[in-house]
């Protein structure tokens, strides 16, 4: 990545460097740039301290720097970037059709002035997608610069691809825009800025032919139901202040069922009036100063006229004393009744940048008939949808009922979030985006990799298209020697771990072995680990984040990879070394024979966990060593060394530390030299006397559990709190 300052021809000659550095990374495997993007994200978790510095440079708050740090953060975690990866293919129920997304090419990427690091962030995605960068940041953002060259840049010239990727232009953004309307190498334009400025730039763009994506204002809603959590939706609300009101996915405006109105506006107003400046407080301090002090007079007034301001409406010093020529903006609360001329007033028709947050009450004076629930959530409802933003909603309430009103009626939201922080970053949806004035007539949730990406459909036999598209497997390795085929599970990092694309690589290995079989080039199978360990079972961050239909799925689909390896027509030999538990141990036990050395260790620590088996460990371990072994070992979750296993008979050989590769070579020479029929005779007979199988059982458990646990957390509507990032 280079820089240079905006000039009639820099633009031009930057968006050539990264066309031609695109030319070669839109080629390049999935699991290539995927490979790329994690290490990228792996350099910029290792230097979150200097991301932290970086905002803190900004002008945030050490408490703002970590909650939108973890923005940046998360864009770059392993685990989302492989799912974007997966949905970037798809197949479809129909064999050999399948979606893909093909990338725009060069993405011109226009950061806003006021919060560039923080937008920077979706260059993960962008890049993932395939596409090149040219992106405009301030000449003196040293988080762009972290961001872009000294993690993704450094980590595309470590792998041999071109920093070029990513070039970084500074200067004025409308300059810079007037060139790239004529770069006949920029394909899309993602634009941050204000609404006026972002219907232009639409306009302009869509004349010349290049797609435009816009992020724009945001000024959006948080409704407080009777029964909703007052603690959470306050702690939420005070989110709405963060940077003096300017960031745009905080709640801006209040909808407050009267039942719990009173101490709402209570705790707001307490809270409110406590908030200090960064200046004053570098660690927690929201507030810094007004780009515009004149509107926050401006809405002061106007909150004034509409309803009465309960807190703050006065500009004040860093200390937070009444300076009539003050920067800041002290916080205020506004109360204003729900009445049919609201939406024209500036505190709803435009967007609130500054301090001044209205509560819109749905209650009638004392004395008069009060409107009825129904009555006050259709009201809600039709204030939400006449607010000309659309970036996010957000509801409390206790009621399954209520928050399924709002599910079903709020459609024109990028981001609807019930009983969950507003401004939060959810673990795979995106935080940016929405319809409206927020972006656009084509505005909705930006998952920038689709944004910046087409859709195109492949009919081809799905071995191509993974072979054309995907690249080699990076967590399951396969090779071919002399008709015995070694799979290695290769997450050696996580002790091979198995998540989503371990199980998905492992399945299409298993593909290329049963084809062999059927090929007649097939003799034997070595199941080994790389690195440390043979196995550590299911990779527990990636659980946590399922549902339970979702970990019955993983789970099913694990099993079957099993079956389709213990069904094969040839010998089946686990190589195990260092850790073989969970889902490890089931793989071995899948396996015709197990040679082990003397570091390893066993377990199915599963109970431990609160869970369960899932593979039909319980039938075949029982079977191996008998039942009061198996059940010692399967209702304990106690762990046991090779010896141990050798004693017990799980073990064909035990060798030492380093042996294992001379062992494997010499049970390969073996099964080379014997007649596949007999072999395939005696793997029939052998699965004839296996009994019954528990996996069923097992994995009904094993979903019964997640899903009470599920229940009794109340994951799933709730979570996405402040500290989740």
């Amino acid at each position: 990545m280079s820089e240079a300052t905006t000039s009639p021809t820099t633009p031009d000659v930057l968006a050539r460097r990264v066309a031609a550095a695109a030319r070669r990374w839109r080629v390049a495997p999935l699991r290539e740039r995927l490979g790329i993007l994690r290490d990228a994200g792996a350099r910029l978790r290792a230097r979150e301290q200097d991301l932290l510095d970086c905002l803190r440079a900004d002008g945030l708050s050490t408490a703002l720097a970590r909650f939108y740090g973890g923005w940046i953060l998360r864009q770059g975690a392993a685990d989302l970037l492989e799912h974007t990866a997966r949905e970037l293919m798809r197949t479809t129920p129909a064999p050999g059709e399948t979606l893909v997304r093909r990338p725009d090419g060069v993405v011109a990427l226009i950061t806003p002035g006021n919060s560039p690091t923080i937008n920077t962030a979706p260059l993960f995605s962008i890049l993932l997608a395939g596409n090149g960068v040219l992106m405009r940041a301030p000449a003196r953002d040293g988080g762009v610069r972290l961001i872009a060259s000294e993690c993704i840049g450094a980590a595309l010239a470590d792998a041999g691809h071109d920093p070029a990727l990513v070039e970084v232009v500074t200067g004025r953004t409308r300059p810079l825009l007037e060139a790239l309307y004529g770069c006949a190498e920029v394909d899309t334009i993602v634009f941050f800025g204000n609404a006026e400025a972002g219907r232009d730039v639409a306009e302009r763009g869509h004349a010349v032919g290049k797609k435009v994506v816009l992020e724009l204002e945001g000024s959006d809603c948080m409704i407080v139901w009777s029964d909703g959590d007052l603690e959470g939706a306050l702690d939420s609300a005070m989110g709405g202040y963060d940077f003096s009101t300017q960031p745009c996915p905080i709640p801006k405006h209040f909808l407050v069922h009267p039942g719990i109105e009173a101490d709402f506006v209570h705790g707001l107003r307490e809270r409110a009036a406590a908030l200090r400046t960064v200046e004053a407080d570098p660690e927690g301090g929201p507030l810094v100063p007004m780009a515009r002090p004149a509107r926050y007079e401006l809405l002061v007034e106007e909150a004034r006229a509409r309803g009465e301001l309960v807190v703050g409406g006065y500009r004040m010093d860093a200390r937070g004393e009444a300076r009539a020529e003050g920067i800041y903006g002290a916080p205020s609360v506004a109360l204003v009744d729900h009445s049919a001329g609201l939406l024209r007033s500036p505190l709803f028709c435009e967007e609130i940048n500054v301090p001044v947050l209205p509560v819109v009450r749905f209650g009638e004076p004392e004395g008069e008939a009060q409107p009825t629930d129904s009555e006050i959530l259709a009201a809600m409802l039709e204030l939400v949808d006449g607010v000309p933003f659309g970036l996010r909603a957000s509801i409390w309430t206790a009621s399954d009922e209520v928050a399924a009103s709002f599910v079903r009626g709020l459609g024109d939201v990028g981001l609807l979030v019930v009983n969950g922080h507003h401004a939060q970053h959810p673990r795979f949806l995106s935080p940016w985006g929405g319809p409206k004035r927020s972006g656009g007539p084509h505005g909705e949730s930006h998952l920038f990799w689709q944004k910046t990406s087409h859709l195109q459909g492949v009919v081809a036999p799905a071995a191509v298209v993974r072979a054309a598209l995907l690249g080699p497997p990076d967590k399951v390795g396969l090779d071919f020697v002399d008709r015995v085929a070694t799979i290695t599970l290769n997450r050696p990092d996580r002790h091979n771990a198995i998540d989503a694309d371990l199980a998905e690589q492992l399945g299409e290995a298993l593909d290329r072995v049963i084809a062999a079989a059927e090929a007649d080039e097939l003799r034997g199978v070595i199941l080994r680990g790389a690195g440390s360990s043979f196995c550590s079972g299911a990779d527990l961050r990636m659980l946590g984040q399922l549902d339970a239909r979702g970990a019955r799925r993983f789970m099913q689909e694990v099993t079957w990879s099993l079956r389709q390896l213990e069904r094969l027509p040839v010998p089946i030999l686990a190589l195990v070394h260092g850790f073989c538990v969970g889902g490890g141990f089931e793989f071995a036990l899948h396996c015709d024979t197990i040679i082990a050395s003397e570091d390893a260790r066993f377990g199915l620590p599963e109970v431990q966990h609160g869970l369960t088996t899932t593979a039909g460990a319980f039938g075949r371990l029982v079977r191996a060593v008998g039942k009061p072994r198996a059940a010692h070992w399967l209702l304990t979750g106690e762990r046991f060394d090779a010896a141990t296993a050798h004693a017990a008979g799980l073990l064909a050989h035990l060798v030492g530390e380093g042996a294992l590769d001379e062992a494997a070579a010499r049970w390969s020479t073996q099964v080379r030299a014997l007649p596949r029929a007999g072999v395939a005779a005696g793997k029939r007979l052998l699965a004839g006397l296996a009994g019954p199988d528990t996996w069923l059982p097992e994995l009904e458990g094993f979903e019964g559990i997640v899903r009470a646990r599920i229940d009794a957390l109340g994951r799933g509507p709730r979570g996405g709190g402040r500290d989740d990032g």
